[in-house]
């Protein structure tokens, strides 16, 4: 027999004398104790209704109702050395029977049981006698040969030591034995029988209902003094290192999940000096919300146990993501080209302005300084009083401006901007200017309303109103209106009086009105074209139509 089966039949009949009270068996050379009352009847529990316990101690057993009758857990294990089986039983404590039939009855606990009752536990009706001793062998001065072994094999030290272990746990109590049996894994970690004590212990322990004291007693596992300080939090997409202390732990595991997974991954973690492991959770693992983790402590027989927290029970760790630099805010930029021909007169070519615009901007934000624009523009017209031109017939005047301009926008909350540009250009006269204001209502990028003038030297000026409404994302639309004395809304720069003779108009261009449909199309993203039809005048018969077209790229 190896010494392995030797260590196990060791074990197993180490069980059989858990409690002296309980354990009738004694050792050759020792005064045999007053036994247990030997049974003048007996039965088997056949099963748990609820509080009652039904046995198959009936009267025709001899069961009468009141009787009070000894519960018995019996057990059956082989001795270590010897090889032979030792049956053996521990008192639960006592029934009395409630109901007594034929073959079966009714019986409920009498005082307080040690055991939860059980199917096959063994029920006995006694009277008082003595118990003859049972042969136990004992150990032959300084060695001890194992069953089935050829004659005079003696054991090592350690097993010798293990037998001696034995005989002196005669009597004593299942806790007493866990407690030796631990003692003995601290000194002999390594050695043949560790896993096989090991394993005892722990029948041991469920036996006395104590699994949990198993978790955190177990020898090269976690005790009471692990220490643990878990992170409250941490960044996503970081690793993150997690440190422990386990006593006399031969080596630790770290489970890992994130939320959404339904496995734990596991890591070994890694010595860190005597009783610390250290391990790490991957970047990858370190997802929001939270992370859920425990740690195992592995034993020298490579038995793992819990240290901090359960599959079931884990630990968690809120996960944040870690705040991040935003890149520099890139200002959208945006290029426009329009053209546009009004004609005031029924296409007679003596009242018309034409006006082309080029224009870049850059929009930052949509409250402070929201955009600065600026571009050139070429305006040309003739034009006259409606007097000069109709009834007079004179020619129409000669006007024009050639400039550049300057644009800024500044938006006093989301819906509310301010708009002011300056220009400055070359007349045939010289250098002339002038500027525009307008009040937007809404933001630029959506649905709003312009409302403002302008005045241009030598031009003149008009007050407009603008609505550009953006609420289908293709097709921009604007709807525009103007009153304006354009294009020749002020007087030639002349000291003298005008002459009466004069074939060339003088007077100021009389105010008109105008309206403007403008229908865009956003080809990609980037660009936008637009067409625009109007129609103005200055009296019913001093009017005609209008038209424009333009582009707009952004990026």
């Amino acid at each position: 027999m190896t010494s392995a089966a030797i260590a196990w039949s060791l074990l197993s009949a180490s069980a059989a004398r858990a409690q002296s009270d309980d354990v009738s068996a004694t050792a050759p050379g020792e005064r045999a104790t007053p036994a247990r009352d030997a049974p003048s009847a007996s039965g088997t529990v056949i099963s748990i209704d609820q509080e009652d316990i039904v046995l198959d101690l009936g009267s025709s057993k001899g069961g009468v109702n009141g009787s009070v009758v000894d519960l018995w857990r019996p057990f059956k294990l082989r001795h270590p050395v010897t090889g032979q089986t030792l049956t053996d039983r521990f008192r639960i404590g006592a029934l009395r029977l409630v109901q007594v039939q034929k073959t079966l009855a009714l019986a409920r606990p009498e005082g307080v049981l040690a055991r939860v009752p059980a199917a096959g536990d063994v029920v006995v009706m006694t009277h008082s006698t003595e118990r003859p001793p049972v042969t136990h062998p004992s150990a032959v001065a300084g060695t001890r040969t194992a069953p089935n072994a050829p004659s005079g094999e003696p054991l090592d030290a350690e097993g010798r030591e293990l037998c001696a272990m034995f005989d002196s746990l005669q009597g004593e109590p299942i806790a007493t034995r866990i407690l030796r049996y631990e003692q003995f894994l601290q000194a002999h970690p390594n050695g043949t029988y560790a896993r096989v004590l090991w394993e005892e212990a722990d029948a041991l322990r469920k036996l006395l209902g104590e699994k949990r004291a198993a978790t955190n007693r177990l020898v090269d596992g976690p005790e009471r003094g692990v220490t643990f300080t878990p992170p409250s939090s941490a960044l996503a997409h970081e690793p993150l290192a997690i440190g422990v202390e386990i006593p006399r732990a031969a080596g630790a595991v770290l489970h890992v999940r994130h939320a959404g997974e339904m496995a734990y991954q596991s890591f070994p973690m890694r010595a860190a000096g005597a009783r610390y492991y250290r391990g790490t959770i991957d970047a990858a693992q370190m997802q929001g919300p939270e992370v859920e983790y425990f740690i195992e402590s592995v034993a020298a027989v490579g038995t793992a146990v819990p240290a901090v927290g359960t599959a079931d029970a884990p630990q968690k760790i809120e996960v944040h993501e870690a705040p991040r630099p935003l890149p520099p805010s890139r200002p959208a930029a945006s290029a426009a080209i329009f053209t546009d021909y009004a004609d005031y007169n029924r296409l007679r070519g003596n009242d018309y302005a034409w006006q082309t615009e080029g224009q870049f901007g850059l929009r930052y934000a949509d409250k402070g300084v929201r955009a600065v624009r600026s571009g050139f523009g070429v305006y040309r017209g003739f034009g006259g009083s409606v007097l000069e031109l109709d009834s007079l017939g004179r020619r129409a005047r000669r006007v024009g401006l050639t400039y550049g301009y300057l644009e800024g926008e500044f938006a006093t909350s989301r819906i509310v901007a301010l708009i002011g540009r300056l220009a400055l250009g070359l007349t045939d006269d010289g250098v002339n200017g002038g500027g525009q204001f307008f009040v937007r209502l809404g933001n630029d990028q959506m649905t709003n309303l312009l409302l403002g003038g302008e005045v241009l030297g030598g031009i003149g000026t008009r007050g407009i109103a603008e609505l550009q409404w953006n609420t289908l994302p293709r097709v921009p639309i604007v709807l525009r209106t103007e009153v304006t004395n354009q294009p020749a809304g002020t007087s030639p720069g002349r000291s003298t009086a005008p002459d009466p003779a004069s074939t060339v108009a003088v007077d100021r261009g009389d105010i008109g009105a105008r309206a403007m449909v403008q229908v865009g199309y956003r080809l990609v993203p980037e660009l936008t074209v637009a067409l625009r039809a109007s129609y103005e005048g200055r009296t019913i018969q001093h009017a005609g139509p209008g038209a424009g077209a333009g582009a707009t790229f952004s990026w």
